[in-house]
């Protein structure tokens, strides 16, 4: 027969061992967290992915976990699964503002810059004067084409920070889309000083320099650039070549600008621009059926729909 004192202790015997069960999970769960981000973090995404599953499975609640599975499930490009995480996450806890911020990049680099612009927003009442977001909240408006949206969050920048170098850079590219050459001349000036070797920035302070026909010092921005870029990177080296072919074509360099124009098209074959360019170059040589067969495939590769009717006009005057 149980007495009541008995079952007091059985009682106590119980609760003991559940307090002991649940710290072991909680040292597990603590555990199977450091592991399943370190493995993220180490670009392991198919090992994190598995990890954040066995951790929503002992906590469906885990809301940090249903965020960076959802990263997970972005890097290895299943999208529709990583927003219904990131939703998943927010959902749980609209206050876990970072899981915002996630999915803010998931939308933006899906071309979806209104929806990122919104999350980046509510990434912000938890981080108000988080550089990291308000960076990525200028380029979304440059992307959008709110260029006064992103001027405002680089002036906000640069008061906390004078020497920050992206926001000088966005802030030049803003006030380039605007027409306010001098001004974003001046800003890239200014953001090459702090980040000397930034490819982005030369490449575009380049794009400048031929706006104002000044072809020597394009040169040297676009060489930099090419210079400076990941071997990785061969569309953005693609199009700094066909740039500095470009520049050397309007400098009367022709044999060099042939050479710059050929190199990029090897890298990127489907850049109309590069064979407008080269065409040019080829009517400056007298090529016209070589200058012909290039403005042909710059029109079947779409430069018209991109870039307006300039090759229409070539083939017109020189290829009927």
């Amino acid at each position: 027969m149980i007495t009541r004192a008995n079952y007091l202790l059985i009682l106590i015997a119980i609760i003991i061992f559940q307090l002991q069960a649940c710290g072991q999970n909680n040292q597990k769960q603590e555990k199977l967290t450091k592991e399943s981000i370190a493995a993220f973090n180490a670009g392991q995404y198919t090992n994190a992915l598995n990890d954040f599953d066995k951790l929503i499975s002992l906590d469906s609640t885990d809301y940090v976990s249903w965020a960076f599975r959802g990263r997970a499930l972005y890097s290895l490009k299943r999208d529709k699964k990583a927003l219904i995480s990131f939703n998943k996450a927010i959902a749980i806890n609209p206050k876990y503002y970072d899981a915002y911020g996630y999915r803010a990049t998931f939308y933006s680099l899906n071309g979806e810059f209104e929806l990122a612009i919104k999350d980046i927003n509510m990434a912000l009442v938890g981080k108000k004067d988080d550089t990291k977001l308000l960076e990525l909240r200028a380029s979304y408006f440059i992307k959008s084409n709110k260029f006064d949206s992103a001027i405002s969050d680089c002036n906000y920048l640069l008061q906390l920070d004078p020497k920050n170098a992206k926001a000088l850079y966005f802030r030049g590219s803003a006030l380039k889309k605007t027409g306010n050459i001098d001004k974003a001349l001046t800003d890239f000036d200014n953001a090459i000083k702090i980040s000397p070797n930034s490819a982005e920035i030369h490449n575009d302070r380049g794009f400048i320099f031929i706006a104002q026909e000044k072809y020597n010092l394009a040169i040297l921005d676009f060489t930099k650039s090419i210079q400076l870029a990941e071997i990785k990177d061969t569309t953005e080296k693609a199009y700094s070549y066909n740039n500095l072919g470009f520049c050397q074509y309007k400098n009367g360099n022709l044999e060099q600008a042939l050479k710059d124009v050929n190199y990029s098209i090897k890298l990127l074959p489907t850049n109309p621009y590069a064979y407008r360019n080269r065409a040019l170059i080829f009517l400056e040589m007298k090529k016209k059926a070589q200058a012909c067969a290039d403005i042909e495939l710059s029109l079947n590769l779409g430069f018209t729909a991109k870039f307006g009717d300039e090759v229409i006009k070539l083939q017109l005057k020189h290829c009927k």
